[in-house]
């Protein structure tokens, strides 16, 4: 999808009001006490967003800004899904991933230097020059993300970011006018969208009341949730589930698990009134992998293409090729390793 036509299908999105109706996605980070450390995360958003994988090899140069002419080399490779042409999911040769999901409340200052990090960059950047969690926060403390704009589109796209290691190590990253809120530790296994960091934090406390002793949990349980879709019912959903997780029996094993517990949008689920029509939004896809050996599963459901895709994003790193390839194609289904790498340069 070329600059101009990512730039007119954005700008129609948010001038109907979708940037309301598109509040979703999950991410969620199970470290495991013999098998490794898990990623899901959904796509949620309200039309097809057409994603590609990408590979993008140590030693390659990149931008910081769109406004900017500063080039960055990347001291790692980087592999990772696009949502229109920018990485919003990915992992680095090091073993470091990293997650871009909708939210709201993201404040950020003016684009001043040239060195400045723009936030649609944000992630890519952090993949492309840290191998922990540890290394990349101390970082973002001193180095917030700066307002961004694609050409053509008058409104920021909100993010922020979570961060996971082969450690079991967690970070969650908003963006703020005073700068950078970060929630640092392994305990940060869950993120979906707005409202801040620490609301979702106390949603769950609450709603851990109502729920008892563990042992004495069941299908009965009232999870407190008051909603249905919504990103806090979302991140308490989450909460709970994963808290019942037991130790997988394989890689494959582990994916399916924590693919199980990510709550799918519904197609065509009433969302909210814009202009007196109801507007809607759905799971266009989720992706798991395992962090130790690049294993990746992805579900894709959007429109008439239903189909599962699963790569290795080590081996695809291992080819040392530049790679840009459509994640949607016409009858594409099962083990896509070798074509994704034959596509690369």
């Amino acid at each position: 999808m070329n600059k101009k036509l990512i730039s007119t299908v954005i700008a129609a999105t948010f001038s109907i009001g979708i940037v309301s109706a598109a509040e979703a996605c999950t991410r969620i980070v199970w470290d495991t006490k013999d098998n490794g450390t898990f990623v899901t995360r959904t796509l949620d958003w309200s039309e097809q967003t057409n994603p590609h994988l990408v590979n993008i090899p140590k030693n390659s140069s990149y931008l910081t800004h769109l406004d900017g002419n500063n080039q960055v080399t990347s001291l790692f490779d980087v592999t990772g899904l696009t949502t229109y042409g920018k990485i919003t999911d990915g992992i680095n040769s090091a073993g470091l991933s990293g997650n871009v999901l909708y939210d709201r409340g993201m404040d950020t200052q003016d684009f001043n230097n040239a060195d400045d990090i723009g936030a649609l960059h944000y992630l890519q950047h952090l993949l492309s020059q840290f191998s922990t969690v540890d290394e990349a926060v101390k970082f973002v403390q001193e180095n917030p993300a700066k307002t961004e704009f694609i050409p053509g589109v008058p409104i920021r796209i909100a993010l922020h970011i979570s961060l996971q290691d082969v450690t079991g190590d967690s970070a969650i990253i908003e963006f703020r006018a005073d700068g950078a809120n970060v929630w640092h530790g392994p305990e940060y296994t869950v993120m979906t969208n707005q409202p801040d960091y620490d609301q979702h934090l106390a949603n769950v406390e609450r709603s851990k009341r109502g729920w008892g002793p563990q042992e004495q949990q069941y299908s009965q349980t009232n999870l407190g949730t008051g909603g249905n879709a919504n990103p806090e019912d979302r991140f308490i959903h989450s909460t709970y589930y994963l808290g019942h997780l037991t130790e997988p029996t394989s890689v494959i094993n582990g994916m399916l698990k924590l693919d199980s517990i990510t709550y799918k949008i519904p197609h065509d689920a009433p969302n909210m009134p814009i202009d007196g029509v109801m507007a809607g939004y759905a799971t266009e896809y989720a992706v798991n992998y395992h962090l130790q050996s690049g294993e990746t599963l992805i579900r894709y459901q959007w429109g008439d293409d239903y189909t599962q895709l699963q790569y290795n994003m080590q081996e695809i790193q291992a080819s040392e090729k530049s790679i840009n390839f459509p994640i949607v194609q016409t009858g594409m289904i099962g083990e896509i390793t070798d074509k994704i790498i034959a596509s690369g340069q």
